[in-house]
């Protein structure tokens, strides 16, 4: 195959590749013989967090939690294991304390307890001191670890109880990790107690069901005479489960798992389904691997920048693979708003708002690609797009993404317009504000904005402003409506309203800043810049504020990080203030002036 068939069949060898990665992610795991079936243990249905659910997604949510990860890491066999096995770990290792279950899980010394795991991520030097931790590589601790001789244990207790009585926004740094280690403790003692989840359904088939522990109490002692209730049919199930996960009995635990699952599918098989598709979305997880390709084409996108016989052909693959992933991206979203019963609800949360507008930059930008063909919109879109997953996967460490809405919220129709709609208007802002980015970056180190390079970029931010503009004006009097049917009034100055307005605002000057002549190319990129602070603040900075109709949680350290990021975009906008004779896109036309040659007004 000679070079110009490979260049002309490149971007059908990048479809093939980008396919061939989430097919790999996406294959069904085999179950194991030869082990405990972790995979199917996942799968029993459980109440958490308010929604019917796989015990999987508890087991990850946990970890994630925990210790940032989806899966339970064992340093000392440098063994990566499912979530469900540490869950199990957990379950089948009472608390001292637990004397309940000590009769059923009897401590069996040849399996290491659950409290020896390091799960408990420590990062704060001060809290390692308290504790007397040395600082080690993985940040991980064990329950053993953090208990240490007993002597620091209840003064950290008390330090921690002190804490939670305080005020969140008032905490100092070492306070607010104490308040988060003592509840990540507090969510695994749970876990560990049989106190989370709710396991056990109720006999009249309400969705107001029990744990386990209790079930244990009521049932334990009359195994041979339990009725045949839905009830009491899960605990000995799961009973037979556990014992036989704690006595190391590998045949008895996928025996009686399998068991269990098939009178679950028989007895309600539309639940099931949702269970199976919520596993297959926690094993595929589409949005890290979008993370992932995003990254790779933003570099390969980059490269077709320098001129070379190759940049084309590479530039055409990576959009054939960029379009791929996107397809992948929006399919992760459709599996969303399935499993919350919420179609044409793209935004629900936090985290579905960062995933939702990773989806819209990368749309624009193919449109912008598309039309302009100079490979900027390319790297521009994979770049946002990578950005947007990453905020959403450090989002997804608080918990649950698929979490209960909160009662103000829960109206599809509103959701599916007003939130749609403003989100967009986000993601519009977000992309003019990173071509504005590309303008100054490629002006100051590159020759592309040379000829028609720079007026075309500028047409590129100009028209996606003006959708951005639209797109924020509606949803923001769409938000006054919904204010004004949910609450009595159009408009009340809360910090999400006066947000909104702002994005309006700041598009509008720009706009008029153009019209008016004011503002020339390099004008308009730092101000799209710019506009990403203000956009930020409307999206993130208004909920970590903890006040106001709008605030929906409050973060500790989120705002510290969130003003750290606007003073980098801050210091790139202050970057397109250089004068342009210093520029190496526009150095030639700076010695045409000094010679005596009138320079490009347009800049």
């Amino acid at each position: 195959m000679n070079k110009e068939t490979i260049q002309r069949r490149l971007p059908i060898i990048a479809v093939v590749l980008t396919l061939s990665y989430f097919a790999y992610h996406a294959y069904p795991r085999a179950s194991d013989s030869r082990g405990f079936n972790f995979h199917e243990f996942g799968m029993i249905p459980v109440i958490d967090g308010g929604r019917y659910k796989p015990i999987q997604s508890v087991a990850q949510n946990a970890l994630m939690v925990i210790t940032h990860r989806s899966s339970y890491y064992d340093y000392e066999t440098s063994k990566r294991h499912p979530a469900t096995k540490w869950l199990l770990d957990a379950q089948t290792t009472p608390l001292p304390n637990a004397d309940d279950l000590r009769e059923l899980f009897p401590i069996n010394a040849e399996k290491k307890p659950s409290w020896s795991q390091k799960v408990f991520r420590i990062e704060n030097d001060e809290l390692l001191r308290f504790l007397d931790l040395k600082h080690r590589e993985g940040l991980r601790y064990s329950l053993t670890e953090i208990l240490g001789d007993g002597k620091k244990w209840p003064e950290f207790v008390q330090h921690a109880q002190e804490v939670r009585s305080k005020d969140p926004k008032t905490l100092s740094l070492f306070d607010g990790k104490v308040h988060e280690l003592a509840t990540h403790l507090q969510l695994a003692f749970q876990l560990a107690s049989h106190t989370l989840p709710l396991s056990i359904p109720n006999p009249d088939g309400s969705d107001q069901w029990s744990m386990f522990r209790s079930s244990h109490e009521e049932f334990g002692e009359k195994l041979d005479k339990l009725p045949a209730t839905p009830d009491a049919k899960t605990y000995a199930a799961l009973r037979k489960l556990f014992v036989a996960y704690d006595q190391v009995n590998v045949r008895n635990f996928n025996e009686a798992l399998a068991a269990h699952l098939a009178e679950l599918r028989t007895e309600s098989p539309a639940n099931m389904r949702s269970v199976r598709v919520e596993v297959f979305f926690n094993d595929f997880a589409p949005f890290y691997r979008c993370l992932e390709i995003y990254a790779i084409l933003a570099l390969i996108g980059g490269l077709t920048w320098f001129p070379s016989e190759w940049s084309r052909s590479l530039k055409n693959a990576a959009m054939a693979a960029m379009a791929t992933t996107f397809v992948f991206h929006l399919f992760g979203l459709v599996v969303r708003m399935y499993l919350q019963d919420r179609m044409f609800v793209f935004v629900t949360n936090l985290y579905s708002s960062a995933v939702f507008i990773g989806l819209g930059c990368a749309f624009v930008c193919i449109i912008a690609e598309l039309i302009f063909k100079n490979g900027i919109a390319l790297v521009i879109g994979n770049v946002t797009g990578f950005c947007s997953l990453i905020i959403a996967h450090m989002l997804s460490m608080s918990g649950d993404t698929l979490e209960m809405m909160q009662a103000v919220l829960d109206t599809n129709f509103w959701l599916a317009t007003h939130v749609t709609c403003i989100t967009l208007g986000y993601t519009a802002a977000f992309v003019a504000g990173f071509m504005g980015i590309a303008y100054i970056m490629l002006g100051l180190f590159t020759n592309k904005l040379r000829g028609e390079g720079s007026a075309n970029l500028t047409r590129m931010t100009y028209g996606v402003l003006c959708t951005g503009m639209f797109l924020s004006f509606v949803g923001t009097v769409l938000g006054g409506l919904w204010a004004d049917y949910s609450w009595g009034r159009f408009w009340g100055w809360d910090p999400k309203e006066n947000g909104a307005l702002l994005i309006v605002i700041w598009i509008a000057l720009i706009l008029h800043a153009r019209w008016g002549g004011m503002a020339k190319h390099r004008g308009i990129a730092v101000l799209s810049v710019l506009g990403i602070i203000v956009t930020s603040w409307s999206w993130f900075g208004t909920n970590f504020l903890g006040v106001g109709l709008h605030s929906y949680g409050f973060r500790q350290g989120a705002m510290v990080s969130l003003m750290m990021i606007d003073f980098g975009f801050l210091a790139i906008a202050g970057m397109g203030l250089i004068p342009l004779r210093i520029w190496t896109s526009f150095r030639l036309q700076s010695h045409a002036s000094a010679v005596g040659t009138r320079p490009n007004p347009t800049l």
